[in-house]
């Protein structure tokens, strides 16, 4: 399956594609995309995940302009064509 995945914010002048399609499994999690994203972008790794493994607690990902964390957060199962944002912290006042 192909789901598009968008940066947000700062993370794009690390990435000469943005947004970028990823071709996945046929089944397949947030999670599992994340970490193939992660695998092809080293740079951007380790500003999503800590040095666990897991994913830092401010990163914010919407399925399909919903945020993951309200559906079953990181396990949330992807379909073909699905749109996923990630978005960094963002500070200022």
């Amino acid at each position: 399956m192909n789901v598009t995945l968008e940066i947000s914010f700062s993370f794009k002048r690390e990435l000469d594609d943005n947004p970028v399609t990823i071709e996945l499994a046929d089944v397949a999690t947030v999670m599992t995309l994340l970490r193939a994203f992660a695998s092809l972008h080293p740079m951007v790794s380790r500003r999503i995940f800590g040095p666990d493994g897991e994913v830092m607690p401010y990163i914010n990902v919407l399925k399909n302009g919903g945020n993951v964390r309200f559906q079953r957060g990181f396990e949330t199962i992807l379909h073909d064509g699905d749109h996923l944002t990630i978005l960094p912290p963002v500070g200022g006042g």
